[in-house]
């Protein structure tokens, strides 16, 4: 049941995983570049991070883990959905602890709401034909 679910069967047009293959890569991507930031930079990330409730360093550490390891793995399709629940929760974070929920004014959190609403249309899409979990967990070569 759980493999099905992770792994569901890909039944996918090539036009439409190659659609899907350009939001990865974009969008996680981006996000990639982003975690690279905090985490190059770690000590001052976590000194940002303080005023969440968990700590600084543990809140900064659950942000680098979605934003770098966990995009890393929607940019080259490995455990696809599995990564991006940790990246939806930390832009549902962002979007409304962080921005409260705005979309519009000067602290505005529009980006945060636009990843958030490309990471749950790809994780109800699925990956495509062009992911490593077709290759090492369906068996399709």
């Amino acid at each position: 049941m759980i493999k099905k679910i992770i792994f569901p069967k890909n039944t996918y047009d090539t036009r439409v995983s190659i659609a899907l293959l350009i939001l990865r890569i974009v969008f996680a991507g981006l996000l990639v570049t982003h975690g690279w930031g905090k985490l190059s930079n770690f000590d001052a990330t976590a000194q940002q991070f303080t005023a969440m409730d968990m700590g600084g360093t543990i809140a900064a550490a659950l942000s680098v883990f979605a934003e770098f390891f966990c995009a890393l793995g929607v940019v080259v399709g490995l455990l696809y959905r599995l990564a991006l629940i940790p990246m939806i929760i930390n832009m549902t974070v962002a979007f409304i602890g962080v921005h409260k929920g705005g979309l519009m004014g000067e602290h505005s959190g529009e980006l945060a709401f636009l990843y958030l609403a490309v990471f749950v249309a790809l994780i109800v899409a699925g990956s495509g034909k062009f992911a490593l979990d077709n290759f090492l967990f369906t068996g399709k070569k």
